[in-house]
């Protein structure tokens, strides 16, 4: 912390990057101080109200709170278009705002920290009335979020320490309650693809598998395959398992391009899904009740995260102050027919010898 006071050009209006640079801070806990998202009783908190005192620095509540109300636009950032999760969140998201009189203008980070840091900068820059924000792989947005006077709620991917709202589904809760169906079901050998290591959904998933894995109990051999995170890129990563390792009786996929991939690749082999192969997927897509078999699926909310996503970030815009709160909704399993009880599966039982759930693939 520094201990001296910084010389400013006389009669230049302390900024919150003045009162970062007299605190030795980031800009953004400087925002979290004074907004209350932080607590100010320890030695940083103490550092910054000191240096906001010392420099003078006074938030401009009314001309915040003015641009806000003169815009009736809110920016989302997303990941990418093609992901069938992230487009009905947007759908749902735009009939909220034209029920509250509100536009959306929605941008994608394509999966690239830098790409999304520009991006809610533009949106920034353009006086939006708030930003809902689901986070890049890698994303380096948290300081953006705590330096901004913008309101932001962060969606599905949370991040641990943005100091804003966020909404989000119990992630390991659901992965755990499909796998305890598949044990249900007999299944003592299951793949388990996921979208790569990085993002704090994903973790909460491959947590609650291991969970499940734990309290089961039993003997079962339980691969975890990370895929990436395009269609292409998944069926790669399971054509090289199924060629390098006996065919599992059951798949779950993490997420919902595994899932594709893993629905055409496995019936190419010449699996019979809902037959001879279980196939369950995290999110739920509109083919995978259509298709036949339907395929299993761990469905989110996505209506109600896109209405309390929305009715928390409108309350920070009219001028909420509470502290940072995360909600999270319960998803749903839809166990459809490929969710089937292990039939061929039985002599795996005298070859599986030790407690195999912990193997990673790559």
């Amino acid at each position: 912390m520094s201990g001296k006071t910084e010389k400013r050009q006389s009669g230049a209006r302390p900024s919150i990057r003045d009162v970062a640079r007299q605190a030795g801070v980031s800009p953004g806990c400087v925002s979290n101080v004074i907004n209350g998202r932080r607590r100010n009783d320890d030695p940083i908190g103490r550092a910054v109200l000191q240096a906001v005192r010392e420099l003078g620095y006074r938030r401009n509540t009314m001309a915040s709170n003015l641009r806000r109300s003169q815009s009736r636009i809110i920016g989302l950032v997303i990941p990418n278009f093609e992901n069938p999760f992230f487009a009905e969140l947007v759908a749902k998201l735009e009939h909220c705002a034209e029920a509250t009189n509100y536009r959306i203008v929605a941008t994608s980070s394509r999966e690239d920290p830098e790409i999304e840091a520009r991006e809610i900068d533009e949106l920034i820059g353009w006086r939006v009335a708030g930003v809902l924000l689901i986070p890049s792989l890698q994303s380096r947005s948290a300081e953006l979020i705590g330096s901004s006077e913008t309101p932001f709620l962060v969606l599905d991917r949370l991040l641990q320490e943005a100091g804003a709202d966020s909404v989000g589904v119990n992630n390991a809760d659901a992965s755990a309650m499909m796998m305890q169906q598949l044990f249900d079901a007999g299944h003592i050998r299951i793949l388990v693809a996921y979208l790569g290591d990085g993002l704090d959904n994903v973790a909460e998933r491959l947590a609650g598998v291991r969970k499940a894995v734990a309290d089961h109990g039993q003997k079962v051999v339980v691969d975890y395959l990370p895929t990436g995170d395009s269609v292409g890129g998944a069926r790669s990563a399971l054509e090289e398992y199924l060629d390098n390792n006996p065919a599992p009786g059951a798949v779950f996929c993490l997420f919902n391009t595994a899932t594709l991939a893993s629905y055409g690749l496995l019936q190419e082999r010449g699996h019979v899904l809902g037959k001879d192969t279980a196939l369950a997927g995290f999110d739920d897509s509109a083919w995978m009740a259509h298709v036949h078999p339907p395929v299993a699926a761990i469905v989110q909310p996505v209506e109600e995260i896109a209405r309390t996503a929305w009715e928390r970030l409108l309350a920070r815009i009219e001028g909420d102050t509470s502290p940072p709160a995360t909600v999270r909704i319960n998803c749903r399993l839809e166990a459809r027919g490929t969710l089937i009880p292990a039939q061929f599966e039985a002599g795996w039982k005298n070859t599986v010898g030790s407690y195999a759930a912990g193997r990673n693939r790559r």
